[in-house]
């Protein structure tokens, strides 16, 4: 079995050394991060999470928990950048899915009492975090979206009013003038409860911000209340078309996959994207790129989004920082495709 001792030597440098890149040590050179974990990879080797367990007390796991896979494609994104990232710092990772089950959360969040993982980046689903810090006894947990402004965990934002912004002004630069907002409206505001409605809320004021320095006028009919779910798109879009209630030239989709479904029904429906309405998203999906047309979108930065998360989190797990919880919002930048009749450049 090839072991630190093998791979220091292949690399030119001390076991200790290794032991401390490959865990995510950051007081390292790029030059010797390099050379170890070339060496590693050479050589084939794989951390032993059990004996790291026993001589550590920890698992060398951290758990991303999220709503459900089917729910948005942008958790299967989530999921693939957590698994690189997550081995980038000498860590494995496990997925949940909430289903957006009560009991099924608070049954995740407590399962890291049990030493199932160190550390937990963790989509509260509308849990408050005082309940979550019972439930963990306050163990390490990166909160994603958490808008109680508790302070209690460290958290990461998603930046909804200034994408949902973005995506209707670049609309209304594109010479829309009756621009529709999908998957956002004050009913869906009424009808939701707790922290979950604050992504409606920002993308709104997003939206409405957008109209209103354009000098256009925000009407609750241009405003639709929808779940941000591929199927749900496809009946919206239907809808649209049939009751001829698509008053607008322009779609703002609170997400793509609420974006594809949306072309998908309206084509059912013999209406025509960009021709007859555009039609942008927002999240960055892959799957955007290979659409027809392909969905223009306003993307989330995943990648740095999750770079943030595990690396609070390690600072947590490590000991590195134990001060007051921190608090970062994601980047974001807009891609002009062929849905809302542009090429394809994008624009930060």
């Amino acid at each position: 079995m090839v072991t630190l001792k093998d791979v220091a030597e292949r690399a030119g440098v001390s076991p200790a050394t290794v032991s401390y890149t490959l865990r995510g040590g950051k007081h390292v050179s790029k030059w010797t991060e390099e050379r170890v974990r070339m060496a590693a990879h050479e050589l084939g080797y794989a951390t032993n999470m059990a004996a790291r367990s026993l001589r550590y007390g920890k698992t060398g796991v951290i758990e991303l928990v999220v709503r459900g896979l089917d729910v948005s494609t942008i958790y299967a994104k989530m999921v693939t950048h957590v698994k690189h990232v997550c081995a980038g710092r000498g860590y494995h990772s496990l997925v949940m899915q909430t289903e957006q089950d009560p009991q099924t959360l608070r049954d995740a969040v407590g399962e890291i009492n049990r030493q199932s993982c160190d550390g937990m980046i963790l989509d509260p689903c509308g849990m408050t975090a005082d309940a979550i810090r019972k439930l963990s006894q306050n163990r390490p947990i990166v909160m994603l979206d958490d808008y109680s402004g508790a302070g209690i965990f460290d958290n990461i934002l998603t930046p909804h009013r200034q994408m949902a912004y973005a995506a209707t002004r670049h609309l209304i630069e594109a010479g829309c003038r009756r621009p529709m907002l999908v998957g956002a409206s004050p009913d869906q505001l009424r009808r939701l409860a707790g922290g979950v409605t604050e992504p409606v809320k920002q993308r709104l004021d997003g939206y409405t911000q957008a109209m209103d320095e354009a000098g256009l006028a925000v009407e609750p009919s241009r405003m639709i209340d929808a779940e941000w779910r591929y199927f749900v798109g496809v009946d919206v879009g239907r809808e649209l078309a049939r009751g001829g209630r698509l008053d607008a030239d322009g779609l703002v989709c609170c997400n793509d996959t609420l974006a594809l479904g949306v072309i998908r029904g309206l084509a059912d429906e013999g209406v025509r994207v960009p021709d007859d309405v555009k039609v942008i998203g927002s999240d960055g999906i892959t799957m955007g790129e290979f659409t027809v047309p392909r969905l223009s979108t306003v993307e989330l930065d995943m990648h740095g989004m999750i770079e943030q998360a595990v690396d609070m989190l390690v600072d947590r797990i490590d000991g590195s920082y134990d001060g007051d919880a921190r608090q970062m919002t994601a980047s974001f930048s807009l891609h002009c495709r062929e849905s809302c009749g542009c090429g394809a450049a994008s624009h930060a």
